[in-house]
């Protein structure tokens, strides 16, 4: 079952410029991320937790990796919006018998949970990132 909203994450071409001016308008200082915390190789990021939100910037390390591509054909912004779930597995299982076509066939892990990503065809334009956070990373998440 869905929790709540986990995150809004947005794409950005220049990693420190976009955190500057998050920091001014938020006025608080960015968590930067580790590259274990994402699903797919190549990226780099920072956050902000607002409201119990995750608002994270997502840069390329290289000129092939997911956020790269993405930025090539649609630009800078929102990249997806994330659900919390209990349990991703189940989660998808159930969203699979619907229309709903996702990114990926099986789950990733890694040290951030388990998650997989719902394509943006399936859902208006909008990708949608299902996420059963580790509690590290939730914990760090809110730091």
């Amino acid at each position: 079952m869905i929790r709540n909203v986990f995150g809004i994450n947005i794409a950005v071409r220049d990693l420190a410029a976009a955190v500057e001016k998050f920091e001014a308008i938020l006025g608080i200082k960015a968590r930067y991320s580790n590259a274990e915390d994402f699903a797919f190789p190549g990226l780099k990021g920072a956050s902000f937790s607002v409201g119990g939100v995750n608002i994270s910037l997502v840069a390329s390390e290289t000129d092939d990796s997911v956020i790269a591509n993405f930025l090539k054909t649609r630009g800078e912004g929102v990249l997806l919006i994330s659900f919390e779930t209990d349990d991703v597995d189940a989660e998808v299982e159930k969203l699979r018998d619907t229309a709903l076509q996702f990114l990926m066939p099986k789950n990733a892990e890694g040290k951030f949970g388990k998650v997989n990503f719902i394509h943006p065809k399936s859902l208006h334009g909008v990708q949608v990132e299902l996420i059963q956070p580790s509690d590290a990373f939730k914990a760090k998440s809110k730091e």
